[in-house]
C-alpha cells in the first residue's frame, strides 16, 4: 500500500492537477482576510470552502491516471486497492490546507473578548477536518469510474458542494455554523458532525472501490 501511496503522491504531483483546486482555496480565503472578520468566522470560511476544493483535487487525482495503468495496478495488487490509495493521498493534503489557512487567519484575524483564542481554534481546526473528509466523500463520488465525463463530474462536483454547504442536515454546514458561533457562545466543537461524517466517507469511499473492481473485470473479460 506505501508504493501505492507513493506513485498517485508523485501523479498528482508531477501532473500538476494540484494546483487548480489548491489556488481556488487559496485566492477564497485570501479574498475573506480583510482584517473584519473574527476568527471563528474566518475559520467557518475556510472550512466551508474545502469542500470544493477537497472535492476537485480528489476528482483530479481519480481523473489523472490514464486506462492502461490503471489496469497494470488493479491487475497487480487488487481492484481496489489502487482506489483507496488514490483517494487517499488528496484527504492527507486537506489538513494541511486547514493548518495554513488557520495560520494565515490568526494572523489577522481578532478573537472576541472573553472567548479563549485555543478554544475557538480547535473547534475551528476540527470543522476544518469535517469539510475535508466531506469533500473527500463528494470528490469519490464525482470521478471515474463512477462519473467519466467531465462534464458529468463538474456538474456533480458544484451541486454536491452546494448541497452539503446548504442542507441542514449535512455534517459540513454543521461544522460550519459551529465554528461561526464559537466567536459568541464559546466552545462548539462539531463532535456530532464529525461521527456523522465518517460512514459517509467510508460508504463513499467503497462504492468508488467497488465500481473500480467492476470497471476492472469488465476490462478483462473484453480482452480475454
Amino acid at each position: 500500500m506505501r508504493a501505492l501511496l507513493r506513485y498517485h503522491a508523485v501523479l498528482l504531483l508531477r501532473s500538476q492537477r494540484w494546483l487548480p483546486p489548491v489556488l481556488l482555496y487559496a485566492a477564497l480565503v485570501a479574498m475573506s482576510l480583510d482584517g473584519q472578520s473574527h476568527l471563528g468566522s474566518q475559520l467557518g470560511w475556510n472550512a466551508a470552502m474545502l469542500v470544493p476544493a477537497l472535492a476537485w483535487l480528489t476528482r483530479s487525482l481519480l481523473a489523472a491516471e490514464p486506462p492502461a495503468a490503471r489496469a497494470c495496478l488493479a491487475a497487480a495488487t487488487g481492484p481496489g486497492r489502487p482506489q483507496y490509495a488514490a483517494l487517499a493521498v488528496p484527504l492527507a493534503a486537506g489538513p494541511l490546507l486547514v493548518l495554513l489557512a488557520a495560520a494565515g487567519s490568526l494572523l489577522v484575524c481578532p478573537v472576541p473578548s472573553g472567548v479563549s483564542v485555543a478554544t475557538v481554534l480547535g473547534d475551528g481546526l476540527a470543522g476544518g477536518l469535517v469539510c475535508t473528509l466531506a469533500g473527500s466523500a463528494l470528490g469519490a463520488l464525482c470521478a471515474p469510474p463512477l462519473v467519466r465525463t467531465t462534464a458529468g463530474g463538474v456538474a456533480a462536483l458544484v451541486m454536491g458542494s452546494v448541497m452539503l454547504l446548504v442542507l441542514s442536515a449535512s455534517p459540513a454546514n454543521a461544522a460550519v455554523r459551529d465554528a461561526f458561533s464559537s466567536d459568541r457562545t464559546g466552545s462548539r466543537f462539531p463532535l456530532l458532525p464529525l461521527v456523522a461524517v465518517l460512514p459517509l466517507v467510508a460508504a463513499c469511499w467503497w462504492a468508488s472501490a467497488r465500481a473500480a473492481g467492476r470497471a476492472g473485470a469488465a476490462a478483462d473479460r473484453e480482452t480475454g
